[in-house]
């Protein structure tokens, strides 16, 4: 985990979590797909076999998405530091503000026609 958590790339870390998670469902998917037929051809011990790797693979599908999301969190917190709540400005109102101006900073500006 790099020193200086501030360094991390929110947009990048976003996408890599839905990524990682994207393809662990899909194999999650294919593994109750083989169950299914496996069960279909009477190879019931693999059947057993391949829902135990579908629910594996789903519990671990979440604990990727949970450590990610914790890791957002940290990255967010070392760059924001102790925020405090003030009279006109929640807590949660300067998340908000911090994560549209990494979304709005890891957008490409559009291309202006020209006259």
């Amino acid at each position: 985990m790099p020193s200086d958590l501030r360094s991390i790339d929110l947009a990048t870390l976003n996408i890599a979590r839905e990524v990682i998670v994207a393809c662990l469902r899909n194999h999650v998917c294919q593994w109750e797909q083989q169950s299914s037929d496996a069960v279909a051809d009477g190879r019931l011990s693999n059947a057993v076999m391949l829902q135990n790797w579908s629910f594996a693979g789903e519990l671990l599908a979440g604990v990727v998405s949970t450590e990610i999301s914790g890791l957002f969190s940290k990255s967010l917190n070392a760059r924001l530091g102790d925020l405090i709540v003030t009279p006109h400005r929640s807590v949660a109102d300067q998340i908000l503000d911090a994560v549209a101006l990494e979304v709005a900073s890891a957008q490409q500006a559009p291309e202006l026609a020209p006259f």
